[in-house]
């Protein structure tokens, strides 16, 4: 049974498709080419822009054409965003979610590149973020809550809270369940692709 959510994000999503269909539909994808070859010049360009953004509207194209799905990831391993777009962090999660069967550890990080870090160590502001990070913990793709996780605990134990409040915080930080996941960390074929300054 759809709730009302379900339904109003189909509405704004037929809202929204809208202004991608002519370029979507217009350009058929070539299979069995490799990555952006598949695609035409300005299917290319709209999914360079959408990748480039904050994710929202690349996911929601994904969902509505998923058979571009394979060649965004691939294309993403080579994305770096040079933009200061930040990506929504739900449409991030979807990304991955949908994405999962064509990982590549560069794709992953780079997922995670666009993501907001956590800059602040106040201890309101550690706290709203724990509890937005325990609230959507079985939302968001775990690699997502992981990464959450350990940034929140390293901020936490560089920051100069009060040994009382940290004790609090880490207690709370423990509560979220720790999964293990896809090892993006690691070198690959793919490690050459890295930029130092985007790490």
């Amino acid at each position: 049974m759809s709730s009302f959510s379900d339904s109003a994000r189909l509405l704004n999503d037929i809202t929204e498709i809208e202004q991608y269909k002519r370029i979507l539909e217009s350009e058929p994808l070539k299979s069995g080419e490799p990555h952006w070859a598949s695609m035409g010049k300005n299917t290319i360009t709209l999914f360079q822009v959408l990748i480039d953004q904050d994710l929202t509207h690349l996911a929601m194209v994904l969902r509505h054409y998923p058979k571009y799905i394979e060649a965004v990831c691939e294309h993403f391993r080579y994305a770096y965003s040079y933009s200061e777009n930040i990506a929504d962090i739900d449409a991030a999660s979807e990304l991955l979610k949908i994405g999962e069967p064509y990982f590549t550890k560069q794709f992953v990080r780079n997922v995670m590149r666009k993501l907001p870090r956590i800059e602040n160590d106040e201890r309101d502001v550690l706290n709203s973020f724990i509890d937005r990070l325990n609230e959507n913990q079985y939302q968001w793709h775990p690699i997502i809550t992981m990464y959450y996780r350990g940034m929140l605990k390293n901020a936490i134990n560089k920051s100069l809270l009060h040994p009382l409040q940290r004790i609090v915080l880490e207690k709370k930080i423990a509560s979220i369940h720790e999964v293990i996941t896809f090892d993006y960390e690691a070198s690959d074929r793919d490690s050459n692709l890295d930029i130092p300054y985007m790490n």
